[in-house]
């Protein structure tokens, strides 16, 4: 398929994506609809596509000939951001649920799913647990991380407090609807280390890791006095250490077994240290996990890995979407947008992720800019139209 779509962001989308049989399956209510239903919400879908960061954007953008022409509408606009926010308070919830996880398939035939923590080592399935206010609306997601990232599933929730019950819900949720593909590994921050959570990820034959700043729980507290004292106890201690290219850093780690809950976990104490920062030059975090087949740089890895759903999701929502300036009072219409994006920031990280196989064609594509998501999207939108005037791919 990389060699079929080249870079053609229309075929991608209708022959190996299948958006537009995806859209299809959205009831829509209105008894004499003048826009497709499928229109409005490719609409919404390419948002982050073209960074458009409000509904207002979007309207503007509608109104453009050239985007006009993708649709074949012959309208003044293609929809306007009124029109939008009708349709978001009336969409089906499920349906929307649904076309959030509609990618995975692909995800998986295409071996994004799992990841190798150090080069040559296991591939796991792996997901990041994480929450965040976006809009006054708080939520808490599920991110795949995988060779690309998959936020597959979240859940609101009303007041600051109800993060973690809520996350066990999630846990609770995912299990059941993801089957085969829920995570081997969950990679969690220190708000999470409680023995419901625990309870539940065991309960979901997975693993956990939880990476904090600071030691707060006695299984640090003791791996802590047990490190200060290695040199009478080498035999419980494993280290490692080596030099990191990529983050440029040097580091080192020890490790240990504990205890907590009644689960055996290794405890790990990491060093990094930064040379070329102006600030934070040091960094020292621990890390407990429950699986005791992580090596000391799969360890360091998962912890780095946590980030992910920061910096590749949430983070990366805002830039592209705009979500955290988002303020839909209604919060239907709110997760509503936000399930849309999400299935199209994962579509869109795999287009790139599978496109990227090809290596001479992607550097072609590129023609020398610097590999970021707007740089990417602005050289695919020379073909844009292309595949989606075709016959058995245009929108309209």
């Amino acid at each position: 398929m990389e060699a079929e779509f080249e870079g053609n962001v229309g075929l991608f989308l209708s022959r190996e994506a299948h958006l537009f049989d995806q859209l299809a399956r959205f009831t829509d209510i209105r008894k004499k609809p003048q826009i497709r239903l499928q229109d409005i919400l490719m609409c919404v879908l390419f948002m982050p596509f073209f960074s458009l960061t409000s509904l207002l954007g979007l309207d503007r953008t509608t109104r453009k000939s050239s985007f006009k022409r993708l649709f074949r509408s012959e309208r003044k606009m293609v929809v306007s951001d009124s029109t939008v926010a009708r349709v978001l308070n009336w969409l089906d919830e499920g349906q929307v649920q649904q076309f959030q996880r509609a990618f995975l398939g692909m995800f998986h035939q295409h071996g994004l799913a799992k990841r190798e923590l150090v080069p040559g080592g296991k591939a796991r399935r792996l997901g990041i647990i994480d929450g965040s206010c976006m809009g006054s609306h708080y939520l808490c997601m599920l991110d795949l991380c995988g060779k690309t990232d998959y936020p597959v599933m979240l859940l609101a929730y009303e007041k600051q407090g109800k993060e973690l019950p809520t996350s066990q819900l999630l846990l609770r949720q995912a299990k059941t609807t993801l089957g085969s593909q829920f995570p081997e590994l969950l990679l969690l921050d220190g708000e999470y280390f409680t023995k419901n959570i625990f309870n539940e990820v065991t309960a979901a034959r997975a693993h956990l890791l939880i990476k904090n700043k600071e030691p707060f729980r006695d299984v640090h507290q003791d791996a802590r006095l047990l490190f200060q004292a290695k040199e009478k106890f080498p035999g419980d201690i494993i280290e490692d250490r080596g030099f990191d290219v990529e983050r440029c850093c040097h580091w080192s780690i020890e490790i240990t077994s504990g205890e907590f809950a009644d689960y055996p976990v290794q405890v790990a104490h990491l060093v990094e240290d930064y040379p070329k920062r102006k600030t934070n030059k040091h960094v020292e975090c621990w890390i407990v996990t429950t699986d005791l087949s992580l090596l000391p740089r799969e360890i360091r890895e998962a912890a780095h890995l946590r980030w992910h759903v920061e910096n590749n999701v949430f983070k990366r929502l805002s830039k592209q979407s705009g979500t955290k300036r988002f303020h839909f009072k209604d919060p239907q219409r709110f997760y509503s947008l936000l399930r849309l994006f999400c299935a199209a920031v994962a579509l869109f990280d795999m287009m790139i992720a599978i496109l990227q196989r090809e290596q001479e064609q992607f550097k072609r594509i590129l023609d020398g800019i610097k590999v970021t998501w707007n740089n990417i999207f602005s050289q695919f939108s020379e073909t844009f139209a292309e595949g989606f005037l075709t016959g058995d791919c245009q929108v309209g």
